[in-house]
């Protein structure tokens, strides 16, 4: 059907002055009505009802029509009745007319465009946008405290909104608008911000100065929750942007873990996820993933995509903008973009305040703590090794596993025949550092746990996974640590039992190991990445 769009642009009404033409992230508010438009009909069928010489001008630029009147003024709003002597002239052009203000600046074509279907669809002559907020409703005659104080007296209130309206030419002549028999009226589905104030203007600004980053990551019993952690510790300091997290289907725990989250979710099949990310437009892509591909990470850099990588080791490595490599302190990749070792290594916000433990010259607490998923479960293995030295040396064990952990039943039946000693248990608690504050050594996995507790001046015993893991040089005596290497039944027991009666027995050892490690603080590091980050955002 033939339609036009008219943009009333009248100074005199006005949020502040010269509103319209003051740019608004590189654009101004006409010239954004304007381009809107132009997604909807061809620049002909664009009429711009004006006051402004300025905004005449522009428009004439911009190869679009209109009507100047200098003493016009418009009623608040778009206001049907101030621009149905301009429609008369017009009317037999056109079966309808798209009233579109510019103080909306968020609002998309792709939304005007579903209201006329629905317009079209209808019998009306008229379509009305409105949008829902909720709200309390107070009137003052509410007799019981919990009527007065909320409870669940909330109500969604429909409210009209003025950023445009879908009118029929049929209600227009002789320059009256003719009866109406009732609106169609259009329920926006998202949200939408008039600009009515320099506060309206200000968050407009901060959301069109968006960019989309997605956090692709990896999360399963064989990699355990460290790629999640790191990935939602990022993303929890980036506000000024919009994130989304990408999951391949089989990363069933990095799914089930997101899903608790207010974030953008979206979960693909393997062989699918690549072009997915790109359906999505981002403009920078954090990969979590380990390995990546050199063909998946040129793809994206062909789309003008900025690319950050995480523990990568893969040919994809040299492709990105940034590879980090924190928890490899020696290189094995060539490449200028890639950064190496511990200074790149961040603790999650929960650390930002936990207190280091203090030097003690008897050990009374141990803790096992094996990583979000530990599939080898090094964390019933380990317990039933040191429990009877532990009742003997009168040593508290605190026992954590993680969300991908899946022995759960089993270890509580061991612990709960445990009676020789005290044995705290903890499955998938939000916060650990609390935990660490209270302990003295610790036997863990050789990934992001051992950086914690180094961070908490906690001299440790180190088993790795796998080999991949054993890579991880970082955990050592000279950073005061322990390690034992990867799990080898007979070997790996005799070599952890004597390196745990010498930690726990050797007073002057751990505090070597204590001095070794007390240096080692993780908080700033968040900052270095940041600011990598928002670099790539602003390139």
């Amino acid at each position: 059907m033939n339609k036009a769009v008219i943009i009333p642009a009248v100074k005199k009404n006005v949020a502040f002055y010269d509103d319209l033409i003051k740019k608004m992230a590189g654009q101004s508010l006409i010239e954004r009505a304007i381009n809107k438009a132009k997604e909807i009909v061809e620049e002909e069928h664009i009429y711009v009802v004006t006051d402004s010489e300025e905004i005449r001008l522009f428009s004439q630029r911009k190869s679009v029509r209109h009507y100047f009147e200098k003493s016009l003024k418009l009623l608040p709003g778009i206001a049907i009745e101030s621009l149905v002597g301009f429609m008369s002239t017009i009317a037999d052009k056109y079966q309808t007319f798209i009233l579109l203000s510019p103080y909306a600046p968020l609002l998309q074509s792709t939304e005007i465009q579903k209201a006329l279907q629905a317009f079209y669809a209808s019998e009306t002559k008229l379509l009305i946008p409105v949008k829902k907020e909720f709200s309390r409703i107070f009137t003052g005659s509410q007799k019981d405290i919990r009527g007065v104080l909320g409870g669940e007296s909330e109500q969604a209130l429909l409210v009209e909104t003025q950023s445009f309206q879908i009118i029929s030419s049929g209600l227009i002549g002789d320059g009256l608008l003719r009866s109406l028999n009732y609106p169609l009226t259009y329920e926006l589905d998202h949200d939408l911000i008039e600009i009515k104030s320099y506060q309206d203007w200000w968050v407009c600004e901060k959301l069109l100065n968006r960019r989309r980053i997605i956090f692709r990551v990896i999360g399963n019993v064989e990699v355990g929750m460290g790629h999640i952690q790191r990935a939602l510790t990022l993303a929890h300091e980036i506000t000024d942007h919009e994130i989304c997290f990408v999951c391949e289907e089989k990363s069933r725990v990095a799914v089930a873990k997101l899903a608790g989250y207010d974030y953008w979710l979206e979960v693909y099949k393997s062989e699918e996820i690549e072009d997915q990310i790109l359906a999505l437009k981002p403009n920078l892509v954090v990969n979590d993933i380990l390995d990546t591909s050199s063909d998946y990470i040129k793809r994206l850099r062909a789309h003008n995509i900025s690319v950050i990588n995480f523990e990568d080791m893969g040919k994809g490595a040299v492709y990105s903008n940034i590879t980090i490599n924190e928890l490899y302190d020696d290189p094995t990749i060539e490449g200028e973009n890639i950064l190496w070792g511990q200074e790149y290594f961040f603790v999650r916000e929960e650390f930002n305040d936990a207190k280091p433990c203090q030097f003690k010259d008897k050990v009374d607490s141990l803790l096992l703590m094996f990583g979000g998923a530990d599939p080898s479960d090094f964390t019933r293995k380990i317990l039933r090794m040191v429990k009877e030295d532990c009742g003997r040396k009168a040593i508290k064990v605190y026992v954590l596993t993680g969300s991908g952990y899946h022995f759960i039943e089993e270890l509580e039946r061991e612990i709960a025949q445990i009676t020789n000693v005290e044995v705290e248990y903890h499955h998938s608690i939000g916060v650990v550092s609390h935990i660490m504050e209270k302990v003295q050594i610790a036997i863990s996995s050789n990934g992001r746990t051992a950086y914690e507790l180094a961070h908490m001046n906690i001299p440790s015993i180190v088993l790795s996974h796998h080999e991949r893991e054993n890579t991880h040089k970082f955990a050592s005596e000279k950073n005061g640590h322990v390690p034992i290497g990867t799990y080898k039944e007979v070997e790996t027991e005799e070599k952890l039992m004597q390196a745990f009666q010498h930690l726990a027995t050797d007073t002057d050892y751990r505090r070597l190991l204590f001095d070794r490690i007390q240096p080692f603080q993780f908080v700033k590091n968040k900052k270095k990445i940041m600011n990598l980050i928002y670099s790539l955002l602003k390139h």
